[in-house]
């Protein structure tokens, strides 16, 4: 008799978005190495003074 071990296994579409997370990681990083002045605009988190309501 031919047992079927089934095992608990994520959906394709689940493991693709997890692989997704480090792709998208080393492909900002080799853009940035390769074309700094693309991501010149973006805002880097500087901090500003807070001012209170008049």
């Amino acid at each position: 008799m031919k047992t079927e071990s089934k095992k608990n296994r994520p959906g394709l579409l689940i493991i693709i978005l997890f692989a997704l997370v480090p792709l998208t990681v080393l492909a900002y990083f080799i853009l940035h190495m390769f074309l700094p002045s693309l991501f010149e605009s973006v805002p880097t988190g500087e901090i500003q003074p807070v001012h209170p309501n008049r």
